[in-house]
């Protein structure tokens, strides 16, 4: 036992000695001397990497971290918010007030509430593209009926 070496203190007496550094290494230097490297550690000089490395990334940073989480995540919009689905439910909301204008028409001007019945209805057509379509579907039923009856009180 030597002393000087806190490995070999430590090493229970009927251990093996442990094995020396210089024949753990798998380095060209203790190939024989005719044989080549391996052809991954032979450095293109050209590019400055080696060939092995060529369609492989260089991860950065520690071997045991996870791939890294985006800053902003992608959010997937739940209903289509586009401009014209934000125009077809302004068309049932104005669906609902030309309801009341219809029906005021049907005593005072008969005539103008075919006009505004009509506009109902097509208000209420395009307000079936919204996420509002049974109640367009419904206004749509109101302002039919509000046509016919006006167009009856200008027949008579």
């Amino acid at each position: 036992m030597n002393p000087s070496d806190p490995n070999e203190s430590m090493l229970p007496p009927d251990s093996p000695p442990p094995p020396d550094r210089a024949s753990l290494s798998d380095s060209p230097a203790q190939s024989s001397p005719g044989e080549m490297p391996p052809q991954s550690d032979v450095a293109d000089p050209d590019s400055g990497t080696l060939d092995g490395d060529l369609d492989e990334s260089i991860r950065v940073g520690s071997p045991f971290a996870g791939d890294p989480v985006p800053l902003h995540p992608v959010v997937q919009p739940v209903v289509d918010v586009s401009p014209i689905r934000y125009t077809a439910m302004g068309a049932v909301a104005a669906s609902v007030m030309v309801v009341g204008f219809a029906t005021a028409a049907f005593w005072w001007f008969p005539a103008g509430g075919i006009v505004v019945a009509a506009l109902g209805c097509v208000l209420s057509i395009f307000g079936i593209f919204s996420s509002y379509r049974l109640a367009a579907m419904g206004l749509l039923a109101i302002h039919l009926f509000l046509f016919v009856a006006n167009y009856g009180q200008v027949l008579q």
